[in-house]
């Protein structure tokens, strides 16, 4: 082997100090690397991509929202979504915005790390493919995308996957900004706050549709939290079942209007493809797509009028309407759009007024109930005349056939007589006679 031209012949220290300086440059360009892109070690712990192809979901075999694709598909509707972000090649997003708050670690980069929010646009507006068997309840509505949950949920003191009041006020503001005519809130605050109740009620005023997911209760959560928004009133409040049908998960909520499918789901994923999801959000999201539908295929319909149809149209739940698991029922999203409803809004009547009769009413009541009874014995004696009647005209031609026997009795037996008739006997002709 040659050796280097002016340098020393097998010196250990100068091909240990290259050796040494051959490794410190491997450490710094690999930590480089590193550097550069800090993002990319992070953005491995995000959803990835889903199946290419997939069966028809049970939920779509429920809902079957499809049959009415021929009257409307939503394409009028701005739908928004207040979550973790929306990216799918199946979904068209017309406007989005991130207004998650400032993460402590290095962010990945990606529109939707947690996926929950591209699941529930899937199954709002996802477009049919023939690839597999998933699509939306409304693949041609408008999707709005307000991110207000970064890579991960805040640690806001919060029990589970919260986020904090404001940051959902912000995200129902923009999407209202934004012409949002159905509002999905698919993430929950358990604090409630005016600037959160100041946005649902500018949205209602707008006459905006706000569907809000129930959350899901943890066993270590501190006893008389709710969730919000759906905790307020003109706010539908939604669970979810399981394709048994069965309520999938207990919930803070003071109340639950309307249960969907939301265990098990399929929907999109981030990057690409489907796979399954599960919580209320996705069950809110089912509501959403359809409230889309209805509004478009009944434009005339005011907020409170598209609640109520879904109220009034849900399929039979386990526990009966109005049950705490259940509230009104299963949506269906057929009914809703094309059941005929009593108009109008129904009211609670008046409380009953006795009141005191007056001497007349008195007196005409008397002499209504004397009229009474003599209509009732004249009637009474006339039926008895024509029972009697009856009787004579049907069974006195029988009485004389049968020489007035009994129905039952034999008939006697006919002897003929003789031509010429013996003499009578005498009394007593058989005793011997005495004297002559």
């Amino acid at each position: 082997m040659d050796k280097p031209c002016g340098a020393p012949a097998n010196i250990p220290g100068v091909y240990a100090k290259r050796s040494l300086r051959t490794l410190l440059a491997a450490a710094v360009g690999s930590l480089g690397i590193l550097l550069i892109d800090p993002s990319a070690a992070h953005a491995q712990q995000c959803v990835g991509a889903g199946q290419q192809s997939s069966p028809v979901p049970w939920a779509q075999r429920v809902l079957t929202p499809e049959r009415l694709w021929p009257l409307t598909a939503g394409s009028k509707q701005r739908v928004a979504v207040v979550g973790s972000g929306v990216s799918s090649p199946l979904l068209e997003v017309k406007a989005g915005v991130d207004l998650s708050p400032p993460s402590r670690s290095q962010p990945s980069g990606k529109p939707d790390c947690i996926g929950l929010g591209t699941a529930v646009a899937g199954v709002i507006g996802a477009a049919e493919t023939g690839e597999h068997g998933f699509h939306g309840v409304a693949p041609k509505t408008q999707l709005l995308s307000a991110k207000v949950v970064g890579d991960s949920y805040p640690s806001s003191g919060q029990p589970g996957q919260a986020v904090a009041p404001e940051t959902l006020a912000a995200g129902i503001n923009w999407s209202l900004d934004q012409g949002a005519t159905v509002i999905t809130v698919a993430a929950v605050s358990y604090q409630d706050s005016p600037a959160l109740r100041q946005a649902v009620d500018r949205a209602l005023a707008a006459d905006a549709v706000v569907i809000a997911a129930a959350g899901t209760a943890g066993q270590n959560d501190p006893p008389g939290i709710a969730p919000y928004p759906a905790s307020y009133d003109d706010v539908l409040s939604i669970g979810m079942i399981g394709e048994d049908g069965m309520t999938a998960a207990a919930t803070h909520a003071p109340r639950i209007d309307l249960v969907a499918p939301g265990a098990e789901v399929t929907s999109a994923y981030p990057d690409g493809g489907v796979g399954p999801a599960t919580g209320t959000e996705l069950a809110a999201g089912y509501v959403a797509g359809t409230v889309a539908l209805l509004r478009d295929y009944l434009p005339q319909l005011s907020n409170e009028d598209v609640k109520r149809r879904l109220l009034a149209t849900a399929s039979p739940a386990p526990e009966g309407v109005g049950s705490r698991n259940y509230g009104h029922g299963i949506l269906n999203p057929y009914q809703a759009a094309v059941g005929n409803l009593a108009g109008g809004h129904p009211s609670a009547l008046p409380p009953a007024d006795p009141g005191v009769p007056s001497d007349e009413e008195l007196a005409r009541e008397a002499a209504w109930q004397q009229s009474t009874s003599i209509a009732y014995g004249l009637a009474g004696a006339g039926a008895a005349a024509a029972v009697a009647m009856t009787a004579v005209v049907v069974f006195g031609p029988r009485g004389r056939r049968r020489r007035w026997r009994a129905g039952i009795a034999e008939a006697p037996v006919e002897r003929p007589e003789d031509d010429l008739p013996e003499p009578p006997a005498e009394l007593f002709d058989d005793r011997p006679r005495t004297g002559a």
